[in-house]
């Protein structure tokens, strides 16, 4: 009597088998609530092989681009630094995502900061003429705070992003108002938790992907994450 012929084992390719390792590898970071939150995230773009969005502007492609960020005076004094912060952030982002297959060059931010303080002047248009900058990317940063009470931390801005062509004499050729950005998104953290300046570093950081990721293929559930790194 023949035999009934057996079922196969399943066949496991090595992009599976890639996903599956870094999956049970990810299991040992269980332990904290924090760490479960930032599984399920890495969980979820693994398992449906990457959920990657289009730039919604791609226009830098093979220019030269300067990012300029600006704030109300009254608040650079509260917070020194931040707008320079994120002009850093956002052109390295760009660098790293955009140089190799846009083949873009970024201005380096020690040229813009370098004609700020020679010029005392704000003025992003002549800025982008004397750096030889094809494109800007202006940042307008109309409120920036970091503290909404004396004893919490939770970022928030509102932003508006406009892309300068200074080929056409600096016309406006992109724009978009991001609205308020929190973060954390659902409740405020102690600030006795970490110092300001680390509170600030992580919200540019998250600042700088939010407006970077305009610009550069991304992952869109990659913020899912961001409250509990929040709370690290």
């Amino acid at each position: 009597m023949d035999r009934p012929a057996s079922r196969p084992l399943a066949v496991v390719t090595p992009r599976y088998a890639t996903r599956l390792s870094l999956a049970l590898a990810a299991l040992t970071l269980l332990p904290t609530a924090g760490c479960l939150h930032m599984l399920l995230a890495t969980g979820i773009y693994m398992f449906q092989g990457g959920n990657i969005k289009d730039a919604e502007y791609e226009g830098f492609k093979k220019k030269t681009v300067v990012v300029f960020c600006s704030q109300p005076v009254s608040q650079e004094f509260r917070h020194a630094g931040a707008s320079r912060q994120i002009s850093q952030r956002v052109s390295e982002l760009l660098e790293e995502h955009l140089t190799k297959k846009q083949k873009i060059k970024v201005v380096p931010q020690r040229k813009v900061d370098a004609w700020i303080d020679e010029n005392d002047s704000d003025d992003y248009l002549e800025l982008a003429k004397a750096v030889k900058a094809d494109m800007v990317l202006y940042i307008d940063l109309a409120h920036f705070d970091l503290m909404p009470g004396q004893t919490v931390y939770q970022g928030s801005s509102d932003i508006t992003l406009k892309v300068h062509d200074m080929t056409t004499g600096g016309n406006i050729v992109w724009s978009k108002p991001l609205g308020e950005i929190l973060y954390p998104l659902n409740a405020p953290i102690a600030a006795q938790s970490k110092s300001p300046s680390t509170f600030q570093t992580e919200y540019v950081n998250v600042l700088a992907m939010a407006i970077g990721k305009h610009f550069y293929p991304h992952d869109p559930t990659a913020d899912f994450a961001m409250d509990a790194l929040a709370n690290r």
